[in-house]
């Protein structure tokens, strides 16, 4: 892909943020199998919690594109996130030694719940460019951590962590964040849109996938 695409020229734009998440300390730890436990199992039931809510925005991202390629795809990464993924996470939280009902249960933390707010208000407020754009950067940066944190992974004596991490580094995930990637591009090739409100939205929502390994890391909850 050339540098004149959207996605491309977000990312450049946004660099001295998005090179910070493959070097977060849980990042790093859940790489090299040194994350404690606990750690992970916070992080597993908020993102199983984040990704009803990514769910429900690309469900909203397909009702509002005009393009048919880029409504289907919105569709098939909901509906493989809403069957497969889920699935897969509810076995991932047995290993956890956690039910599905204590998961939904639990209250979301208050930076698991603002991103989600954040990604829902932008897919209903704003275009389905701008939509597709918010969640961009969550497919995007757990392929490219996965990429950079390759050779600690591969060091990684925990067999839980081991295979989590390699999902980001198949060869259908890679296909399947490539796949978005050109449906974004596809939107501002053919219906275009304001450059420097796409990137705030791509730069917020970067600044969430941060947050979001901070809030893991320090197993973030509500003050009262």
């Amino acid at each position: 892909m050339g540098e004149s695409l959207l996605s491309d020229r977000l990312k450049r734009d946004n660099m001295d943020l998005w090179s910070l998440l493959p070097s977060h300390p849980f990042v790093k730890a859940l790489y090299s199998g040194s994350l404690p436990l606990d750690k992970f199992r916070f992080y597993a039931v908020q993102d199983y919690n984040y990704l009803v809510g990514l769910v429900r925005s690309l469900s909203i991202a397909a009702s509002k594109s005009w393009s048919f390629e880029v409504a289907r795809l919105a569709l098939s990464h909901a509906s493989f996130l809403a069957s497969t993924e889920m699935a897969n996470y509810e076995r991932l939280l047995g290993e956890l030694g956690l039910s599905l009902s204590e998961v939904l249960r639990e209250e979301p933390a208050p930076t698991n719940e603002a991103y989600v707010n954040f990604m829902i208000a932008t897919c209903s407020t704003g275009t389905a460019l701008e939509c597709m754009v918010s969640l961009l950067p969550c497919y995007w940066s757990y392929r490219e951590i996965a990429i950079a944190n390759e050779r600690l992974l591969r060091e990684n004596s925990v067999d839980l962590y081991r295979r989590w991490a390699s999902v980001y580094l198949s060869s259908e995930y890679g296909e399947a964040v490539e796949e978005y990637r050109r449906a974004v591009d596809r939107l501002w090739a053919e219906e275009g849109g304001v450059y420097s409100r796409l990137k705030r939205i791509f730069r917020k929502a970067t600044r969430y996938e941060y947050m979001f390994w901070d809030m893991a890391w320090r197993m973030e909850k509500w003050p009262v």
